[in-house]
């Protein structure tokens, strides 16, 4: 996928997305259009060149989770929310798509690699895992696949 064409597909999810908020009063056609510009050329600096189609796809569901979850008002989100959101999406797809399946026949092992992969991938998690003292967290965490960070989209006020 050459530069052209994820600028493209960028923008073209860009427009999507933003028909939810309403544009800011202050700007007219033509600086919404140039603040468009800079949101795309921002999102596509922030994911790595190799990616994709099915990659750039995948990233770009995932930076509308993540600007969703940090703009809290229904104007446009600002540039850096959108950048904060790609560093965010990007990091988790790229850890999502290099996590390990299953590499031993141990239960344990088999178990582990479950629940990594489910909270990678946003999913469903047992309530002691959010207990930052549980030792099956420190565990997890301790594979070096997953960081306290990665809890805490379990613990957004939305998810409360």
């Amino acid at each position: 996928m050459n530069y052209e064409e994820r600028t493209r597909k960028i923008g073209s999810w860009l427009v999507k997305l933003l028909k939810r908020y309403t544009p800011p009063a202050t700007m007219d056609d033509e600086t919404l259009r140039e603040e468009m510009n800079l949101i795309v050329g921002d999102i596509n600096k922030h994911i790595p060149s190799q990616f994709e189609d099915v990659d750039l796809n995948q990233t770009l569901e995932k930076i509308d989770g993540h600007v969703r979850a940090l703009h809290g008002g229904r104007t446009w989100p600002t540039i850096k929310t959108f950048i904060t959101g790609t560093k965010e999406a990007v990091s988790e797809y790229s850890r999502a798509i290099t996590a390990p399946k299953v590499t031993s026949n141990t239960t344990l092992d088999r178990s582990n690699n479950i629940i990594i992969n489910r909270i990678i991938n946003g999913e469903e998690i047992p309530d002691y895992l959010l207990d930052p003292e549980s030792p099956h967290r420190q565990q997890l965490i301790g594979t070096g696949l997953l960081s306290d960070k990665d809890f805490e989209k379990y613990l957004a006020p939305i998810n409360r």
